[in-house]
């Protein structure tokens, strides 16, 4: 018996498995040397803009069924493409408002910019029964003639999040809105456009003004209205603990999506960690929702956002400060009894602005708290319309700053 080889036939596949082992390394090799051999001599270049989806196209379009609009107000829901920054592509939904009796000729157009209603898709305004809730001087607007585009926010996937606190972000997604407003098959709209905005919308909306000029060039914006803006969210959460605690997460959420820098789990401190999880998933218009957060909020003692330690996070904020130079007039109000954006962070900001040159129309109104300053009832009402006609007539804006009290 030959002892070297007690297993004649392991020896023989040992043997078989080492030829077959060489044949498929000779033909890897052969295989992964031919593109090379193919693109021998020719150089490549970077995908360049060509091969990216144009933005403010519009993808879809159905008419407003089964919601609550007031009498003479129709309505289109679009969905449409835009991007969250240079290299994310999105889609958004927006809802288009305009008079059952538009006059004739291209119709102005009001951007509108709405203020946190939460962080993901199934909790932005187009879904909701009265979809123009929160929109001031509403009636008075489709009433002009005017046209109103009001944007979801962009989502770079289903589901979200949306670029909250992010102002390029948001301010491509109202403006995308708009240029896929034109493509509705009968209305005609103006390339003149005003942009309001509430509270995140207020940001929103001064980052229109800043960004707007460059991104779409093709639309003409004629004016800027912020309204209780979040226009310095930093300082906003550093000082206000009840906005940290309620919105510090949806900040966390989305800069952690968006910016590489950003890791939700270092944005929030530990002991907030597992309530933030929870909060980043709620609407902030459903009872049942509303009355988890309360619990919650109660819950965590102290600040969710880790201002102290995380210096990124305190530097993307910065960044996101709307604090850059804007073309259009500037009109600004605030209510003085408001307890999320606190009348000292919007004078604060407005004399800070006016300090460095940018002109700006600011009204100060008594009485009115966050959400009402937006109410039909509001005082904010008359000098908005106003204001926004005079835009839309080419008239030139006030020069400098004033402010007024009402």
């Amino acid at each position: 018996m030959n002892k070297t080889a007690p297993w004649p036939g392991l020896a023989r596949a040992l043997v078989l498995l080492a030829a077959v082992a060489a044949v498929w390394s000779v033909a890897f090799a052969q295989s992964s040397n031919a593109p090379q051999e193919i693109l021998e001599g020719v150089t490549l270049s970077s995908p360049g803009p060509f091969y990216d989806p144009p933005s403010g196209k519009l993808l879809r379009v159905e008419k407003l069924t089964g919601v609550t609009l007031p009498q003479g107000v129709q309505g289109w829901r679009i969905l449409y493409t835009t991007t969250v920054n240079d290299n994310t592509p999105a889609t958004a939904v927006a809802v288009v408002f305009a008079s059952t009796n538009l006059p004739p000729g291209p119709r102005p157009v009001i951007d509108w910019v709405h203020g946190t209603t939460g962080l993901l898709q199934r909790c932005m305004p187009s879904l909701v029964s009265v979809p123009q809730t929160g929109i001031p001087a509403f009636v008075e607007a489709i009433s002009a003639g005017w046209v109103v585009v009001a944007t979801d926010y962009s989502f770079a996937e289903k589901g979200g999040p949306h670029p909250y606190i992010i102002g390029s972000g948001e301010a491509r997604a109202g403006l995308d809105a708009v240029r896929a407003a034109h493509e509705i098959s009968g209305l005609t709209l103006d390339t003149k456009t005003v942009v309001w905005g509430h509270s995140q919308g207020g940001h929103s909306a001064l980052w229109t003004g800043i960004v707007g000029p460059q991104y779409a060039p093709d639309l003409k914006l004629v004016g800027v209205a912020a309204i209780a803006p979040a226009a310095d969210m930093g300082r906003i959460l550093r000082e206000n603990q009840s906005v940290n605690v309620r919105l510090g997460p949806y900040v966390a959420a989305a800069y952690s999506r968006f910016y590489p820098d950003i890791k939700f789990d270092e944005a929030i401190r530990p002991e907030a960690l597992a309530g933030s999880s929870e909060i980043v998933g709620f609407c902030g218009f459903i009872p049942a929702e509303k009355a988890r957060i309360a619990e919650i909020m109660a819950a965590t003692r102290g600040p969710f956002l880790a201002l102290d330690t995380d210096h990124a996070l305190v530097a993307r904020l910065a960044e996101n400060k709307a604090d850059k130079m804007i073309a259009a007039p500037v009109f600004v109000a605030q209510g003085m009894t408001d307890a999320v954006v606190l009348p000292a962070f919007t004078d604060g900001y407005v004399a800070e602005r006016c300090a460095v040159g940018q002109p700006i129309t600011y009204l100060r109104i008594s009485g009115r708290d966050h959400a009402g300053i937006v109410k039909p009832d509001s005082p904010l009402t008359q000098p908005l319309i106003a204001w926004t006609s005079d835009r839309f007539a080419g008239k030139a804006a006030p020069k400098g700053c004033s402010t007024t009290e009402l």
